[in-house]
């Protein structure tokens, strides 16, 4: 399960990371955010952020049992955890449209995936 968690986490930041860093704004409007200047600058100096964690995950991917893998699931954990949280805060507040919710709902299911994976 860990090595599957891992590919499909690589993957998706990897997606991630073009997006960010060719079309920021477009990916903002889905979640029914204003991308402004700042934003988009954001968003690609954000990028390569999302670029190394692909390379974590997927250099990581065959990580046998012990405390590599153990660290790897509860740092990926508590990152989805957070997003999924700060997607949550978003629509409470207003500033994110419905679709945020259903974003934090896949990423606290990666969170809770890579807990069980450990």
């Amino acid at each position: 399960m860990f090595t599957l968690l891992c590919i499909g986490t690589a993957v998706l930041c990897a997606v991630l990371f073009a997006v960010f860093l060719i079309a920021p704004g477009a990916y903002m409007g889905l979640y029914g955010v204003t991308a402004d200047a700042s934003a988009v600058f954001i968003g690609r100096r954000a990028s390569p952020l999302f670029l190394g964690l692909a390379v974590f995950f997927w250099l990581l991917r065959d990580a046998g049992p012990g405390p590599l893998q153990d660290g790897t699931a509860l740092a990926a954990a508590v990152t989805f955890a957070g997003i999924a949280a700060s997607g949550i805060w978003s629509y409470a507040a207003g500033s994110a449209s419905f679709a945020i919710l259903v974003a934090a709902g896949f990423e606290a299911a990666i969170a809770v995936a890579f807990v069980l994976a450990r």
